[in-house]
């Protein structure tokens, strides 16, 4: 995932990359071509929404809204004993949760 500027809509956006070599394989460009058409269904504030998508000759550039803070992971890596306070992870698992019933 890059970092980038949408120049039309003036705002940082995140750029996923995939490499056309790597998508030879039948499995892994049905994946790709899924993840893309699922992506433009969804409208939900708690999924980063899909911008757009184009390629090149040699990669696919998903264009999509750029979410600050990092990952989970990320984030629990930095707190004591990779843990938050309840309150807090109730409320993030309260988002995560309607992201999901949204998709579902």
């Amino acid at each position: 995932m890059r970092l980038g500027l949408h120049k039309i809509l003036n705002q940082k956006i995140a750029v996923k990359i995939y490499e056309k070599v790597k998508l030879l394989e039948p499995n892994r460009r049905k994946s790709v071509k899924r993840e893309m058409k699922i992506m433009e269904k969804l409208d939900h504030p708690n999924i980063a929404k899909l911008y757009e998508v184009f390629e090149s000759h040699k990669q696919v550039f998903i264009i999509m809204e750029y979410v600050n803070g990092g990952s989970l992971h990320g984030y629990l890596k930095m707190k004591p004993n990779r843990q938050m306070p309840e309150l807090e992870a109730k409320f993030i698992w309260i988002q995560v949760v309607q992201a999901i019933y949204y998709c579902h």
